[in-house]
């Protein structure tokens, strides 16, 4: 028995080590193919590296080199931030704004960098809003965007702080057939999948923290309670969920690794 326990003792030590100091190291890239019909011809192959939940700290600088090199290997089209890039309760000096503005800035993106606000964000809104702009970054806060690319068929793209808001966001005098909404919360899924929205992009469940196989992650904020990591289908319209690169409370992930995503359009 004694034995036994001290097993036990063991694995949860080794199970520790590793999601403490391991896991949440390893970055990496989740690749998926946006296919519709719905997709002009001329988006076809365009590339979108989403990310999202930096949840920065300053003893974690490290992450920043390590996220604009993953980023800027993949040659992006348009780069999406999907919210939380402060993290609330942390004392930012002007040093940490500078580093957090120098590797948004250098993510290179042939097209666009957009970003949405994330919960966190809203307690450093001033500071967040600089930081995108010094960066090059087009915040949507609730806004809509056409985005014409080789010809005159463009895709939709919004940003949703307020999910009441997304009618209004989809009357353009132009139309266009395929729309791509960036919300911080992916519970909003349930409140705008059944509007014309054929892909939506989300963060801030982190995955769920710890992931268990053929279950997914256990640990669910508000806001992810009922769609957590992955990707998930209803009426039609798609939910990607990103892992995200930071962490909520405690620096601790098994099995759910922090990520980026990478989509590419087709047909």
């Amino acid at each position: 028995m004694k034995k036994f326990l001290a097993i036990i003792v063991i694995l949860l030590i080794l199970i520790f080590l590793y999601g403490h100091y391991i896991e949440v190291n390893n970055l990496k890239v989740n690749y998926y193919n946006l296919s519709s019909s719905n997709v002009p011809e001329s988006f076809k192959e365009l590339k979108i590296v989403h990310f999202s939940d930096l949840l920065y700290e300053p003893k974690d600088v490290k992450i920043l080199n390590k996220l604009e090199k993953k980023v800027n290997n993949e040659d992006a089209d348009i780069i999406i931030f999907s919210g939380d890039l402060l993290k609330e309760g942390v004392k930012y000096q002007d040093k940490d704004y500078k580093d957090l503005k120098d590797t948004l800035k250098k993510m290179n993106a042939s097209l666009y960098k957009y970003a949405v606000i994330g919960d966190n964000d809203q307690k450093y809104l001033e500071e967040y809003k600089d930081i995108l702009y010094e960066s090059d970054f087009i915040l949507l806060d609730n806004e809509s965007k056409l985005l014409f690319y080789k010809d005159e068929n463009p895709i939709r793209i919004m940003g949703l702080s307020d999910t009441s808001k997304v009618e209004e966001l989809l009357q353009t005098e132009v139309d266009a057939k395929y729309t791509l909404a960036i919300t911080h919360q992916p519970d909003n899924f349930s409140k705008i999948s059944n509007y014309n929205i054929d892909c939506v992009l989300s963060g801030h469940s982190l995955g769920g923290i710890i992931n268990i196989p053929f279950y997914g992650g256990i640990i669910k904020k508000d806001g992810a309670k009922k769609y957590v990591n992955g990707n998930y289908t209803d009426n039609n319209s798609k939910l990607y969920i990103v892992n995200g690169l930071g962490y909520h409370k405690f620096n601790f992930r098994l099995f759910n690794s922090p990520s980026i995503n990478v989509y590419k359009f087709g047909k």
